[in-house]
């Protein structure tokens, strides 16, 4: 009896609270339609009749539908035992979401980025720097008033609808259906390279679909409507970067001069781990060439360090790039360099497949990632032989060369000889066990170490190659793609992909040019500096880096200030002066190259609409705020 009690009076609490959720899942269904119409905005040049446009639609239902009902459900399950803070918390998310939609689409039509955590920050304090005024203002508190009202609508609209386990089942059961078949669909087109669906990914906010899974093939196999496209086939007119903006202007031509060009790229090789006790070799040669003492990579990770090498445009396009690169093919880098009848040495064993990197910037050309040896060390000792026999090959043949190498060993966990290890002592991280009161001096010696063997077959090969007389016409390149750490800050952060920090994001950058004096340059370079440097220096060609770059030649003049892009796997940031700006969709975040928190004032408006333009041209926006704003050229 008493039970019986117990139970009555529970399910008497808990009825007028069901009600209030399903009258809220209910509203959701009728904001189907609105969700989708300002999500449509976004993929603007789309053919909704296609299999493109059907998978669209699919995806605003199976993944923005489906994450507001989760959204919505853990909200019942922190508020739901106060009906009215639930019915309001749940307003303010459908407001607040289809709000969003409504703006970021006409802020992506305008300028082809999306509003996270990091612009809305700026823009609530400092109008000017993104030329909005008033009347802006007054056109969205307009919009949000009558999306406010809408949703009251809704809500009152859904509190009369019968059967609303039915429509709320349904809407759970669709949705779930939706996003089961688009993450099937994207996962086998992104391992094919079907851009009729991955070129939508970046357009959309907050959009991380499956990428990978063992299975994508297997699934490819069974849907006929996925296939790799031609790179001018007329199903990629839909792109969504527009890279290079004009022809750069390197056709072959006969009177053009050819220097062969060797980049040694290595891996977690941080700035300070370039002086003449742990790099001899490089550092002696350094003293002929540019030693860049400022240089910045691209990311705290490989991808977000190699991309933008090639490319010389921003990490923050790579997701980009992936959606077009069947139409792209390869960067104008790449292209440049088959086109004017170089050969290519491509060594890097360094999963570039797994990382879509092969597609995106070596398409149809071979990598060489088979090395002798079961280590790191040993691999990269066997890559330095094979790649010198390819350069001595083509100088033997007459044929200009373009060589790249990636060296491992300064991978963790660092390999090097036995017999080659003068910082002492030395010792394995343990990742998982690391704590910030660990003694980094071990671990930072077995770094060192592996950057000291690597120097001395880098050393070997400038010697061979000068006893060769190759070093007369080959343009030399060594940097690395990003840094390391060993608990730097005090906070257990240790290797690389984390934060930003100078020990993550500056490597040493080298370059010897044929026929130009050795320099020390403090001004601030970026990663994306190289490939105009390589195409105007190498090749005599590209001079408006413009159109294909965010870059600068190195030898030309550099701008004294400019704001640096860095990307991880998962966020960005803007590093301007000594200040690093982390943003990601939810969150920002602010601190000095140290790592040290810092309340620092928002960058100027000039910085900010450079790097505005600069992570936007290759979308061809044209922003009428920003029209005769262009990156400050020196």
């Amino acid at each position: 009896m008493i039970r019986h009690a117990t139970y009555a009076r529970l399910r008497s609490w808990l009825a007028p609270r069901t009600a209030h959720y399903q009258q809220v899942i209910v509203a959701l269904a009728l904001n189907v339609p609105f969700i989708v119409a300002t999500l449509s905005r976004y993929p603007q040049d789309l053919k909704w009749a296609s299999v493109s446009g059907a998978y669209a639609l699919l995806v605003f239902i199976g993944y923005y539908v489906l994450g507001l009902f989760l959204l919505l459900t853990s909200a019942f399950l922190l508020t739901g035992a106060w009906r009215r803070v639930f019915v309001g918390v749940s307003t303010g998310i459908l407001t607040f979401s289809l709000f969003y939609f409504a703006v970021d689409g006409v802020v992506y039509r305008v300028a082809k980025m999306h509003v996270d955590a990091f612009w809305l920050s700026y823009l609530v304090t400092t109008f000017d720097g993104l030329g909005i005024g008033f009347g802006q203002i007054a056109s969205a508190i307009f919009l949000l008033t009558l999306i406010v009202l809408l949703e009251l609508f809704l809500l009152r609209r859904a509190r009369v609808i019968a059967h609303r386990v039915r429509w709320s089942a349904g809407l759970v059961a669709v949705s779930i259906v939706c996003c089961a078949i688009t993450q099937v669909i994207h996962a086998a087109a992104f391992e094919v390279n079907d851009t009729r669906f991955t070129s939508i990914t970046p357009r959309l906010p907050f959009y991380f679909p499956l990428t990978s899974h063992s299975n994508a093939l297997k699934y490819g196999s069974h849907l006929s409507m996925i296939k790799e496209l031609e790179a001018d086939g007329p199903e990629n007119a839909g792109e969504s970067l527009r890279y290079p903006l004009n022809d750069v202007g390197c056709a072959p031509r006969a009177d053009r001069t050819r220097k062969n060009v060797l980049v040694l790229l290595l891996e977690s090789w941080r700035a300070d781990a370039m002086d003449s006790v742990v790099a001899p070799q490089m550092y002696a040669f350094a003293r002929e060439a540019s030693y860049f003492r400022q240089h910045f990579s691209s990311g705290n990770s490989t991808r977000a360090g190699v991309f933008p090498l090639f490319y010389g445009i921003h990490s923050t396009y790579w997701r980009a790039v992936q959606a077009n690169n069947a139409r792209i093919h390869n960067p104008v880098l790449i292209d440049a360099l088959q086109d004017n009848g170089y050969a290519l040495g491509i060594f890097a064993k360094s999963n570039f497949k797994t990382h879509k990197i092969k597609d995106a910037v070596f398409r149809d050309i071979d990598v060489e990632e088979s090395f002798a040896g079961k280590t790191a060390d040993a691999n990269d000792r066997d890559m330095t032989t094979r790649m010198f026999a390819f350069m001595a090959a083509q100088q033997a043949a007459d044929t200009p060369f373009f060589s790249f190498a990636f060296y491992k060993s300064t991978h963790y966990p660092y390999e090097y000889p036995a017999d080659s290890a003068p910082f002492q002592p030395t010792a394995e991280l343990s990742v998982l066990g690391a704590t910030a009161r660990d003694d980094p001096r071990p671990v930072l010696n077995d770094y060192r170490n592996a950057v000291h063997y690597t120097d001395g077959l880098i050393g070997d090969l400038l010697r061979r190659m000068r006893a060769a007389g190759m070093l007369e016409n080959t343009m030399v390149i060594i940097t690395g793609d990003h840094g390391e750490q060993f608990n730097d800050t005090g906070d257990n952060s240790w290797l690389h992909g984390g934060n930003f920090t100078r020990y993550l994001t500056s490597v040493p950058l080298i370059v010897y040019a044929p026929g130009r004096a050795g320099r020390r340059v403090s001004t601030v370079t970026s990663e994306v500096d190289i490939a105009p440097t390589i195409l105007q220096e190498g090749l005599e060609c590209g001079w408006n880096n413009r159109d294909y770059s965010n870059g600068f030649n190195l030898f030309g003049a550099l701008p004294e200030r400019r704001p640096i892009v860095v990307a991880s796997y998962v966020n960005h940031a803007l590093i301007v002066d000594r200040n690093v700006f982390v943003t990601a969709p939810m969150y920002v975040q602010r601190y000095d190259l140290d790592g040290a928190k810092v309340s620092a004032e928002w960058p100027d408006a000039k910085m900010m609409q450079w790097a505005l333009d600069d992570m936007t041209r290759f979308y061809g926006a044209t922003r009428p705020s920003l029209t005769a704003s262009r990156s400050p050229q020196p």
